[in-house]
C-alpha cells in the first residue's frame, strides 16, 4: 500500500458561504469551477483525489483551491491583478516637459516623435501603462 499523503484540509461552510458559492456555480467561469471545488470538498469531506475524479479536474487544482479557501475564505477564490515589475520613477524638469510638450503639439514633428513625447509625458504624470495605451490608442507594449 502506498503512502496516503497529507490529509485534506477540512472545510466547514456557513449557510451564507454555501449560498454564495452556489450562486457562483451557475456560470462556466474559473470562479465557478473554484466554487464547485469548495462545495464538493465541504459537502463530501472526501480526499482531494476523490473530488478531482468527481469533478474531472487535476488533484493539484483541487488541492490549491481547497487550501486557498480554507486559509483565506471568499477572497482567496477571487483573481487578483498581477503586480508585475515595479515601475521606475520618471521625473521631468520643467525644461524637459516643455520640450516634450512642444514636440507633441508641433505640426512639423514626425508622428513617431509626437507619440513618444505623449507617452513619456503621460508616464511622468504617473498614469498606468494600460491606461496610457488605451488613451493614446496604441498597444501596451508600445508604452
Amino acid at each position: 500500500m502506498g503512502n496516503p499523503g497529507p490529509s485534506a484540509v477540512p472545510i466547514e461552510l456557513t449557510d451564507a458561504e454555501r449560498a454564495w458559492l452556489h450562486s457562483l456555480t451557475a456560470g462556466a467561469s474559473e470562479l465557478a469551477s473554484r466554487a464547485k471545488i469548495v462545495l464538493a470538498c465541504a459537502e463530501s469531506g472526501a480526499s482531494n483525489a476523490q473530488v478531482a475524479r468527481d469533478l474531472g479536474m487535476s488533484v493539484a487544482t483541487v488541492r490549491r483551491w481547497r487550501t486557498a479557501y480554507a486559509h483565506g475564505g471568499r477572497n482567496a477564490l477571487l483573481d487578483r491583478p498581477r503586480t508585475g515589475r515595479p515601475k521606475a520613477g520618471l521625473t521631468l524638469t520643467d525644461a524637459e516637459r516643455a520640450t516634450l510638450q512642444g514636440w507633441a503639439r508641433r505640426s512639423k514633428s514626425s508622428q513617431v516623435l509626437a507619440m513618444r513625447s505623449k507617452i513619456v509625458l503621460a508616464c511622468a504624470d504617473g498614469k498606468d501603462n494600460k491606461q496610457i495605451a488605451q488613451q493614446l490608442r496604441v498597444h501596451p507594449d508600445t508604452v
